[in-house]
């Protein structure tokens, strides 16, 4: 009997130990496929994340100037200087929201969405920009592509198979905001 008793503490310790290194191994592979360039073994959202000041070359319009914010976990802001009906445009922007994601070692891509509205205020389409950025060695700055697609408000612009009222092509290039 006490032999039986010995194989069971025998057998609940090591299935303790094997649920341990359940646990643990994932987490621990998951941490080792998100380091960033360079086997620095820091994640590439850590690397990215601040903000930047861009210029925006869209096809057939003068250069803007656009403020982008990249945070750490993902996310996307950003505005330009054309929001506000600069150059003569007639619709006014809000605030551009999205998402990035790792595609390579320095590079991301990103859809976002934001509202155009006419000079009263009313809101008369919603556009989704999807781009791909990539940076140079120093995650300081890079250059990227974006294309800017029109919906009408009563379309989805996150369903893949919906037809854009029309579209804009663009290039980027970007350099970190950094205090001196």
């Amino acid at each position: 009997m006490k032999e039986e008793r010995e194989s069971r503490r025998s057998i609940l310790h090591w299935a303790a130990w094997g649920s341990l290194a359940a646990l643990v191994w994932p987490r621990s592979a998951q941490a080792r496929s998100n380091e960033g360039d360079e086997g620095e073994g820091h994640p590439l959202g850590t690397r990215v994340a601040g903000s930047y000041l861009a210029s925006v070359q869209h096809e057939g319009f003068p250069v803007a100037l656009a403020l982008i914010t990249l945070t750490r976990d993902g996310g996307f802001l950003s505005n330009d200087t054309s929001d506000q009906g600069a150059n003569g445009l007639v619709t006014k922007d809000g605030p551009v929201q999205g998402a990035w994601k790792q595609i390579g070692k320095r590079r991301i891509a990103a859809k976002t969405l934001y509202f155009a509205y006419d000079p009263d205020g009313i809101p008369i389409w919603i556009a989704r920009t999807t781009g791909q950025f990539e940076f140079d060695r120093t995650f300081n700055a890079g250059r990227g592509t974006l294309t800017v697609e029109r919906f009408r408000l009563e379309q989805d612009p996150l369903d893949p198979a919906e037809t854009p009222h029309d579209k804009l092509e663009a290039t980027l290039t970007a350099r970190r905001i950094t205090v001196d």
